[in-house]
């Protein structure tokens, strides 16, 4: 047991490194080291003892004897006191020790099962805690004075211990139930606990001390000459574009240099500039940033790099940040290309609910060939990388109220650069606590914090208790002058929408749209339709499914079903729909969250395919139409002829239209927005279904309609929407929702050390009850799924959770009429044209055919 707690208190001191001291002046060193010798001690009972013998916490009298957590915990309370540890350290001490095989609570509802007095459940609790402490003084009195004597350093023994008695704690806990009452108690709490947390799991996964320390990071050298491979223009005066990562301050050209010219004068210069600007301002101190950059102008890049640059001197690592697994999945294309690394190498993490988050850390030919329950996962899972990609639920839900094997990414962020990449979408009610969050992030583990995007929200600046971010570039300016002069889109008002404002027209039908959408896609053109719910995607795409149309999915089910590995290549499958269905008359994909994850992703590709000049596909004649959710709408780097978005917030119509146009080719690419109707047989308007209860269309309303005012007319310039209409609508949306003065609930639940509230509180609202499918399609994942259920079956856990992970790939979620009855997801078996599940209209699993389940 000693060479456990030594391991857990060494990989304790090495996960809080750089850490200092607390909120409350105590040395994290000594607080850490003091929780990891005392957290097992309740292991040295008879009962214990015997329930690892036997397997069976029954096989002693009472099984509660057999837990050790709060036995460990009461011993916690006065030993760290008799260390000279403040009283909120103590308390954070106990709660962590108290807690580490659990979740942290309601501190200030549980502190009372510990205190009161003539409560019999209190009292109760004290009797098993003595009838442990007797055991141990009985069976291991030598082993407990160790623990503790190198728990205080000496300060405190086991004999003084017995001779205090259980009631001792009681006292303490007592005192520390009246002292606990600062804001800034559960962020001290939450990195105690997670520490020991972390710790306690490295050890006993045989992860090494040197393992938990920062892991090596890609290097910023591969991506600075992958910026500089880029930067080839030649400028007017002869120079490249190349010249302003060396000279970053050097004089962008004048309106009189092409726009090739200017544009990659600006993407360089803002690569350059932001990187140096980051290095200053953490210098002085500074930890908040945002960068605003318009679509296009390089903003991945430019905050990748700086953000490397800025770990390399911290000696830290980079957290990149996304709302989606979708863009995550192309930004981990890009620093594949870039790095030449893998999600499973060390250097490098993606970690989402999707991903295979392991790490290859042994030797030997199949080292990143087999899964691991061990060090492996671990490695990936605690964020040891020096990179790590991943998704706002993991980072923002894990900082303020994680389960417990969530909580071991936290000691991960001390000195981190963390990205947040697209926080507009960032539900508001998250918006009071992530400034909280923020706070916490850059005052407890020193992390810098940088807001990226196209559409910044500013969801700090009236936060009085968040740091208002200081802006890393001032090029944002000579973007839009650059998008005036030479704009990719136009913004075209629809009369449906022009209508509603003006309080005389009807929205327009969906079959209305799709005529206009396919007598304006002709030729070689191609258009995207954004729409705001699934049911008007899917009757959209059946409008359109006319005679001559093919649906790009039709073949994807056959095609998986007949390839010999899992591998999807683009082309192949472009000619094997081109041979089934020669001579069509216009194409039509659709892309939905009800499709399973492999379906989208390989949808994707293949638009990417058609769309991509320098790719000749079967199709690229054919006019294409691509329907979809809001998914598409972020990051994902398609660019079409046209767009059409249904009416919405303005930043989402912002980023539709970041997918219209994006090689700046031609003329400005229309961007219609109108006011669908709902599906048929219907009763609601999809816009005012999604927004209109948060109000989210009041502010794009009077932002839109000052525009046209001004402007006369509703054609409105891209360069007056990306800059004056955001900045108009965040204005009214923050006075609409009034920033500066409103109370949060999950702001006060984090300074109350409310627990339980903020880890019951999800990051991605749900307005109804889901029932989830794994729509398995080939041999391969029934197998895998046959496999699964052999494994949890045998009680092997550890390989059915890899098992499971694969199938991940195959899971869909719908909504369902009344509480979904069961969690556990349903499987089922798809076969060639299955109506069960529709692909060509993303409609996915059409739940009232599925007749038989077989519950995961």
């Amino acid at each position: 047991m000693e060479e456990h707690l030594r391991g857990v208190e060494q990989r304790s001191q090495a996960l809080i490194s750089g850490a200092g001291t607390t909120p409350y002046d105590d040395d994290w060193n000594e607080l850490v080291s003091a929780i990891a010798w005392l957290h097992d001690i309740g292991k040295l009972t008879e009962y214990f003892q015997t329930y690892i013998e036997t397997g069976d916490r029954t096989a002693v009298d009472d099984p509660q004897l057999t837990y050790h957590g709060t036995f460990g915990g009461l011993v916690a309370s006065v030993a760290l006191m008799e260390r000279g540890l403040s009283a909120e350290a103590t308390a954070a001490g106990f709660y962590a020790v108290t807690k580490h095989h659990s979740v942290l609570g309601n501190f200030h509802d549980q502190i009372g099962d510990y205190h009161v007095r003539n409560k019999t459940r209190v009292d109760d609790t004290y009797e098993l805690a003595s009838q442990q402490l007797q055991s141990i003084d009985e069976i291991a009195p030598d082993a407990a004075d160790v623990v503790i004597r190198k728990a205080t350093d000496g300060a405190y023994s086991w004999d003084r211990f017995v001779d205090d008695g259980t009631g001792r704690s009681r006292e303490v806990l007592q005192t520390l139930a009246d002292v606990i009452e600062d804001d800034e108690w559960y962020g001290c709490a939450l990195r105690a606990w997670s520490t020991l947390v972390a710790a306690d799991k490295m050890d006993a996964s045989g992860l090494d001390a040197d393992e938990s320390a920062p892991s090596e990071r890609p290097s910023t050298d591969r991506l600075t000459n992958h910026v500089r491979s880029l930067s080839t223009t030649t400028l007017p005066d002869g120079a490249t574009v190349a010249e302003y990562l060396d000279h970053p301050d050097r004089d962008l050209p004048n309106q009189t240099a092409s726009l090739e010219q200017r544009l990659g004068a600006i993407r360089t210069a803002a690569n350059s500039r932001v990187t140096e600007r980051l290095q200053d301002g953490y210098q002085r101190g500074e930890r908040t940033f945002e960068l605003t950059l318009p679509t296009g102008f390089g903003k991945t890049y430019t905050g990748l790099r700086a953000a490397l640059d800025l770990a390399d001197v911290r000696d830290s690592r980079v957290v990149y940040a996304l709302p989606y697994t979708s863009i995550i999945d192309q930004v981990d294309e890009q620093v594949r290309g870039v790095f030449g690394v893998s999600p499973q190498d060390s250097a490098y993490t993606k970690h989402h609910h999707l991903a295979d988050t392991r790490t290859a850390l042994g030797s030997g030919n199949d080292a990143g060939e087999r899964y691991s329950t061990g060090e492996e996962t671990l490695h990936a899972e605690s964020w040891r990388s020096g990179l790590v990609l991943t998704t706002f639920t993991q980072l923002f839900e894990s900082v303020a109220g994680p389960e417990n094997v969530q909580s071991t990414k936290l000691p991960a962020l001390q000195d981190a650069v963390v990205l947040v990449d697209e926080p507009q979408a960032i539900s508001m009610d998250w918006w009071g606590l992530i400034g909280r969050l923020v706070t916490h992030l850059t005052e407890e583990y020193d992390a810098t914090v940088v807001f990226m995007t196209a559409t910044q929200p500013r969801l700090l600046d009236r936060l009085p208790y968040a740091p208002t971010p200081e802006s890393l570039t001032d090029l944002s300016a000579d973007a839009v002058d650059l998008i005036a002069d030479s704009p990719r889109v136009e913004f075209r008002l629809h009369e449906s929408l022009t209508g509603h404002f003006d309080g005389d027209r009807s929205p327009l039908t969906l079959a209305d749209a799709a005529t206009e959408i396919d007598a304006a896609t002709t030729g070689e053109t191609d258009a995207l339709a954004v729409v705001n719910t699934v049911d008007s995607a899917a009757e959209l795409s059946e409008t359109l499914l006319g005679d001559g149309t093919v649906a790009l999915g039709s073949e994807l089910l056959s095609y998986w079903r007949e390839r010999d590995t899992r591998g999807f290549e683009p082309i192949e499958y472009l000619n094997r729909v081109a041979e089934c269905h020669p001579d069509p008359e216009t194409i039509v994909a659709t892309l939905t969250t009800r499709l399973r994850p492999r379906d989208r992703t390989a949808l994707i590709d293949v638009i990417d395919a058609i769309l991509d000049p320098d790719v000749d596909t079967p199709f690229d004649s054919i006019p294409t139409i691509t329907v979809s959710t809001q998914l598409i709408e972020a990051g994902v780097d398609l660019s079409f002829d046209r767009l059409y978005r249904d009416y919405a917030p303005l930043p989402a119509i912002v980023q539709a239209a970041g997918r219209c146009n994006r090689r700046f080719g031609g003329d400005p690419a229309p961007v219609t927005v109108w006011r669908l109707d709902g599906p048929e047989d219907t009763n609601y308007i999809p816009s005012q279904q999604i927004y209109g209860d948060r109000s989210l269309l009041r502010p794009t309303r009077t932002a839109i309609g000052e525009l046209r005012d001004e402007i006369g007319g509703s054609e409105l310039p891209e360069s007056v929407v990306i800059d004056q209409g955001v900045s108009r609508y965040y204005d009214a949306l923050h006075d609409q929702r009034r920033t500066e003065s409103r109370s949060d609930d999950l702001v006060e639940a984090f300074d109350e050390a409310c627990g339980e509230a903020l880890r019951n509180a999800s990051l991605v609202s749900s307005d109804y009850p889901t029932r989830d499918y794994l729509v398995l399609i080939d041999d391969v994942e029934s197998e895998t799924y046959s496999q699964y259920r052999e494994e949890r079956d045998d009680g092997r856990w550890s390989q059915a959770r890899a098992s499971f992970q694969a199938l991940k790939q195959t899971l869909v979620s719908i909504p369902v009429s009344g509480s979904s009855e069961n969690d556990a997801p349903t499987a089922i078996t798809v076969s060639e044209r299955d109506e069960r599940y529709d692909i060509e209209t993303g409609r996915g699993v059409i739940e009232e055919t599925v007749q038989t389940d077989t519950e995961v």
